[in-house]
């Protein structure tokens, strides 16, 4: 839903009569609305717990997807129905870490968030391949009305298989009751070191995602590349992502360790994103772009997951909210960033040069945190001598 005209957006502009900005606004709501309701929506996780929340977020899918499908000839109404849809993202994308909690020990949560962050990686993947075939030959309001179909279904599989989590033998091996959502839950947060320290790093790593993924053909296109090769190149970044997130979080509860998988990403992002405004060749920026990919996709759900370990006692569907929020503020800010630099200097070497900044400044953060007790080899006799 939030990417649907992304990859047809000449398409779109000619069918509605718009202009560029018009369609652009349909991605930039997502990003917006996920800022206004990040905190009710992991409130609503917290809450009322994970099916709740899971089942608000499908329907609202659901229901206004078929709305702007019946009414897709009206870009008022798309667009209208494109910032209500955006509601339902942070109901659905705050609830990787909670159902990681509820449901699997400390030793697999970081391989369980890896897979609910996989999922919305493929949701990438799916609207670049699919939206170009079929609005081009059907239309965009078959468009619409085949990823209605898709929401409906998956609504329908939501309300009728998701259950209500039963007391767990894991909600033991934590010490303290959870604090529930509250002006001074929230205080807690931005006054824990480490978890204010996983806020910077999110900030700075998913706005530069957010960014790189919003204007890879224009960071490209003076290097002579065309629409259809930084196309591929995204795909390559974001397939390596698909396969980094898979392989990433299950080192990681394998080892038992968060951080020097943080730091090596890194490590390995400053030359990558260095490589990608220098080098020129289809070939050798694919194979940066895969690296790329590989690393801030995969070690994404282990930053997620450790975020939620650190912000303990506060509850998942909190501490990832106001993660990602960052992030979208931090999309937003970037994006707006970068097309100001690029303008005024006529290139795009000194915005990138100054991503590559913000990244190196991370490193330090990152190698100033410390396992959590929660995610540590020896957490279950540490808990049970401090029980």
């Amino acid at each position: 839903m939030w990417l649907s005209l992304a990859p047809v957006s000449s398409l779109a502009e000619e069918f509605y009569g718009v202009g560029s900005m018009s369609i652009s606004l349909c991605s930039m709501s997502y990003m917006i609305m996920f800022i206004l309701f990040s905190i009710p929506a992991s409130w609503v996780i917290d809450k009322f717990g994970y099916r709740t929340a899971l089942v608000t977020g499908a329907a609202i899918t659901a229901v206004f997807g078929l709305l702007r499908a019946i009414f897709a000839d009206t870009f008022a109404f798309v667009l209208t129905a494109q910032f209500i849809l955006a509601i339902g993202q942070p109901f659905l994308l705050n609830l990787s870490t909670k159902v990681a909690a509820d449901w699997f020990p400390p030793g697999e949560r970081a391989t369980a968030a890896g897979i609910l962050t996989l999922a919305q990686y493929i949701g990438f993947v799916v609207p670049m391949a699919v939206a170009p075939i079929v609005a081009e030959r059907s239309g965009i309001p078959d468009m619409f009305m085949l990823f209605a179909v898709i929401a409906i279904v998956s609504a329908c599989i939501a309300i009728l298989f998701a259950t209500v989590k039963s007391p767990s033998a894991f909600e033991d091996d934590l010490p303290t009751i959870k604090e529930e959502l509250r002006p001074g839950s929230l205080r807690h947060l931005f006054t824990n070191r480490p978890y204010a320290l996983i806020l910077f790093i999110s900030f700075i790593s998913i706005g530069i995602f957010n960014t790189l993924l919003t204007l890879l053909e224009t960071i490209l296109s003076p290097r002579g590349f065309s629409s259809e090769q930084a196309g591929v190149v995204g795909a390559v970044f974001v397939v390596a992502g698909i396969i980094g997130a898979v392989v990433l979080p299950i080192l990681s509860d394998r080892l038992r360790i968060r951080i020097p998988f943080l730091v090596t990403a890194i490590v390995f992002l400053i030359p990558a994103y260095i490589g990608l405004t220098f080098v020129g060749g289809f070939f050798p920026v694919s194979v940066i772009a895969g690296i790329a990919g590989f690393t801030i996709m995969g070690v994404a759900p282990i930053l997620f997951q450790h975020g939620s370990e650190t912000a303990y006692p506060v509850q998942e569907g909190t501490s990832l909210g106001i993660i990602l929020m960052m992030g979208q503020i931090s999309g937003i800010a970037f994006i707006y960033l970068f097309e100001v630099l690029a303008h005024s200097t006529d290139s795009i070497i000194w915005p990138m040069l100054l991503f590559v900044a913000m990244t190196a400044a991370t490193l330090p953060c990152a190698m100033r945190l410390k396992e959590s007790k929660i995610s540590a080899p020896a957490n279950k006799s540490n808990l049970s001598q401090e029980g």
